[in-house]
């Protein structure tokens, strides 16, 4: 029976073995294989939160950090723990120099600008003497000059005299002839009005140039200029000429027209430097009037004028403060161009008519 039962489950015994072992081997090699598969399983898993875990570490850090930074941004670290406290002394005792420092350059700086008003002022006081007398000097030293200067003017209207005079002389005798020659016409005139027969002789008598008659026969006055000008500096008066001012001046553009005063006949212009460019004229009062510092002159020497013709154009020339007319009258038997002789021509101009 044993036997026969070993026989009869040898396979069940070999199976049960097989399987055993086999279920053993199954079981083993499933336990390893789950084993295997829940290592694997668990590596994974440790793997991802170790992952999860340094990722959240380094985020946490990172978060600390930040936050960390930012306290120390709004809120700052104390300076009595961020820095010693020596330096903190150091730091105070600098600033405290420094402030006393500040003082003492401001105080210098203070001082420095008072002490160089104080000097400037002197400096200007010192420079405001020495304007005053530098221009008194000038003055002193122009004055002398000029007088100086017409002074060697009138030697050489002393040199001309003679000429002057005689060019008087001829001037007073041609318009003596017109004046004649005036009448004379005047007569005949009235002659040929009573009888139809014209006077032979009356007609010889005038012997005289048409613009001498005109000259003569023209009457009144006229202004020296007509437009752009105005009254200056008048006879007599004291200032910037060597003594005194010895005619009566037109201040104008340069280039207005200057006409005659009078009429009468062209003489020589006087020598006087400081005349420029003139005219003179001798009228037939015997007297002269003399127009100075001329730009130009369209008169010329021996010719008759009559009131208010051209003479002459606005200048500067001679010894001239600006563009002007400067005129002068001399009476009868005064040689024109002696200055310190001259009469006010505003009185002659009056004379003739002339309102100014």
């Amino acid at each position: 029976m044993t036997k026969l039962s070993a026989i009869k489950s040898p396979r069940r015994a070999a199976d049960s073995i097989t399987v055993s072992d086999v279920e053993v081997t199954t079981e083993t090699a499933g336990t390893a294989r789950r084993r295997r598969s829940s290592s694997v399983g668990r590596g994974m898993v440790s793997s991802v939160l170790a992952g999860v875990l340094v990722a959240g570490g380094l985020f946490g850090w990172a978060a600390t950090s930040r936050d960390g930074a930012e306290d120390l941004s709004s809120e700052q670290v104390s300076a009595d723990v961020a820095v010693p406290q020596a330096a903190i002394n150091s730091a105070e005792k600098s600033f405290s120099d420094r402030e006393q420092a500040a003082s003492r350059g401001a105080v210098r700086s203070n001082l420095t600008e008072a002490v160089a008003g104080e000097a400037a002022k002197d400096r200007d006081a010192v420079l405001e003497t020495s304007v005053e007398e530098a221009t008194k000097s000038i003055a002193a030293g122009s004055a002398a000059e000029r007088e100086a200067q017409m002074a060697e003017d009138m030697q050489l209207v002393e040199k001309q005299a003679a000429k002057l005079k005689k060019e008087a002389e001829e001037a007073a005798r041609r318009l003596e002839e017109a004046r004649k020659a005036a009448a004379a016409a005047a007569a005949a005139k009235t002659a040929a009005g009573s009888s139809d027969a014209p006077s032979q002789g009356n007609e010889a008598a005038i012997e005289v140039s048409a613009e001498d008659l005109a000259a003569i026969s023209s009457s009144g006055g006229s202004m020296p200029l007509k437009s752009n000008f105005r009254v200056g500096a008048r006879f007599g008066a004291t200032g910037s000429w060597s003594r005194y001012h010895t005619g009566q001046d037109f201040p104008a553009p340069i280039g207005t027209p200057i006409y005659a005063v009078a009429s009468g006949i062209i003489l020589s212009p006087t020598a006087g430097g400081w005349a420029g460019t003139n005219v003179v004229i001798q009228h037939a009062n015997g007297g002269a009037t003399l127009y100075a510092h001329m730009s130009k002159r369209v008169a010329s020497t021996g010719q008759a004028v009559k009131a208010g013709q051209l003479i002459g154009y606005v200048g500067v020339s001679g010894r001239s403060f600006g563009p002007h007319l400067h005129m002068e009258y001399y009476a009868p038997g005064v040689t024109p161009g002696k200055v310190y002789s001259a009469s006010n021509p505003i009185t002659f101009m009056r004379g003739l008519g002339i309102n100014i």
